[in-house]
């Protein structure tokens, strides 16, 4: 019977010796790449906020290329829209401006700097870290390292930033993120992973040396061992658990584990939603079958309905192999939904007229790149505003600027919902109407006159408005959408030569 129960006693210590080789693997070689994606993250994020800073310049920019507004104060109002820009999770993350000469340009916390060139400054502080981000930028480096002041406080800590260089002025942009609040939440599961890996590697030591010392020990001590090893896996989940992005925990398409954080914004709302539940297996499914098939951690952009809000997640896959074989699969969710509507937010503005309101040229020229959403036959009109100088001449820019505004507005309101209404420049308004043929573009046309030729009561002036009209239709008048807009601003001009209120047609 002894030989027996050592033989049984045996294949329980190699299956024991193999389970916490398993599990040790899991830990040494999974947790460092959470904690790299983590990281990866933080600096994704960077350079998000900084593409969003970009737009905004090349907003400004773009604005000065149209004639829009001087050089000067382009720059000036790109300085202080960039200085008002606040993020993180305490909103004191900021951007800052410095000129490729080390000229601190713009800098929310540090104002007393700005115009100041760091590299003949005696604060070695100052002159070190615009050292650092000017080499850098002239290097082509996407990131940079260097001690500063913790928001503007006299502490000085290491700081992470994200650097590029706008070309056009000649600009270093830059945001970054102080060491302390980038490492803080890598650093503190690291240390939570090396407790655990210790723990683990204690604990199998442990057992090893607990099962060859007691080998003729029966099934009572048996059951100690395999409660205490329930005991510690149970412990393992509950450090997934406080990672507070949803994770789950993959076997051949099975989930074995879910935290908390997924159970909660996934698996509760997908009970009373059959589409979320779909959704959710099918992306599961596909990025388990790319990690499958690529070996190796990969991410991928995740937008799903969740109840009434639209949300947007980057989701890491991680998958852990052993000879080739995937065991299982880390999926970690990081929601960006707030960075995708800053993007669409700046976007918005980069393609506004921020007089009118109206769509601007810079949305027009992704329009000219795929003219097929318009329709097989659509019209082009081409208006301004009769008489617009004289009454800038003699009423002034203001007067003027209202009766721009007041323009969009009529074609806003009298126009069809799909009708595209672009500032084309100056006093120039193009309306363009998808899936119209010449008579539906006439009439369209010609009631929008009725509409813009009402008098404008302003304080104590009344205006008699009228506008000149050129029309062109795809695909009688051009072949594409650039060539009507040219057949339609030159019968604008033919029209002016008619008298106010015209409408030329050919």
């Amino acid at each position: 019977m002894r030989p027996r129960i050592i033989g049984i006693l045996l294949i329980l210590l190699v299956v024991l010796m193999a389970f916490f080789t398993l599990i040790f693997y899991w830990i040494v070689f999974m947790f460092p790449k959470l904690q790299r994606t983590l990281l990866d993250h933080h600096m994704n994020s960077m350079m998000h906020q900084l593409d969003l800073a970009i737009s905004l310049v090349n907003m400004h920019y773009s604005n000065y290329l149209q004639g829009l507004e001087d050089e000067w104060s382009a720059k000036q109002k790109a300085m202080r829209h960039l200085k008002s820009l606040f993020y993180g999770p305490e909103g004191k993350d900021y951007f800052f401006v410095l000129d490729l000469d080390g000229v601190v340009l713009a800098h929310p916390y540090r104002v007393d700097l700005e115009g100041q060139r760091g590299f003949d400054s005696s604060n070695e502080i100052f002159a070190n870290a615009v050292r650092t981000i000017v080499e850098g930028a002239k290097k082509g480096q996407k990131f940079v390292e260097y001690d500063w002041y913790l928001y503007g406080k006299e502490k000085v800590e290491k700081k992470f930033s994200a650097i590029r260089v706008f070309e056009p002025w000649g600009w270093i942009i830059g945001t970054g993120l102080y060491s302390e609040t980038l490492m803080e939440q890598s650093k503190k599961i690291a240390r939570e992973f090396q407790s655990m890996t210790i723990v683990f590697m204690v604990m199998y030591s442990a057992i090893v040396a607990f099962l060859l010392a007691l080998l003729n020990r029966q099934y009572t001590e048996r059951e100690r061992l395999l409660t205490l090893h329930l005991q510690e896996r149970e412990r393992l989940k509950t450090i997934l658990s406080s990672i507070p992005q949803p994770v789950v925990v993959l076997k051949n398409s099975q989930i074995t584990f879910a935290n908390q954080s997924f159970e909660q914004m996934f698996v509760r709302e997908a009970e009373s939603s059959p589409a979320l539940k779909q959704k959710i297996s099918q992306v599961v499914e596909e990025t388990l079958n790319e990690v499958r098939k690529a070996k190796k951690s990969l991410v991928k952009s995740l937008e799903i309905a969740l109840g009434q809000e639209k949300k947007w997640f980057d989701v890491y896959a991680v998958p852990l192999f052993s000879n080739e074989h995937n065991l299982e699969t880390v999926l970690l969710f990081v929601e960006t939904t707030r960075q995708v509507k800053l993007i669409d937010f700046w976007r918005f503005k980069a393609e506004t007229d921020p007089l009118t309101g109206l769509t601007n040229r810079n949305a027009l020229e992704e329009l000219l790149k795929d003219p097929h959403v318009l329709g097989e036959k659509f019209c082009v009109i081409m208006l301004d505003v009769d008489g617009f100088k004289e009454i800038n001449d003699s009423y002034g820019h203001s007067v003027g600027d209202e009766v721009l505004k007041e323009f969009a507005r009529r074609l806003t309101k009298s126009a069809r919902k799909d009708t595209i209404l672009v500032r084309f420049g100056g006093d120039e308004m193009l309306v363009i109407v998808p899936n119209s043929d010449r008579e539906i573009g006439l009439k369209i046309a010609q009631r929008l006159q009725e509409v813009l030729k009402k008098p404008l009561h302003l304080e104590n002036l009344t205006l008699n408005l009228s506008a000149s009209m050129g029309f062109a239709e795809f695909p009688t008048d051009g072949n594409d959408l650039r060539s009507l807009i040219d057949v339609a601003d030159r019968r604008l001009y033919k029209a002016k030569s008619l008298g106010k209120g015209s409408l030329c047609v050919d």
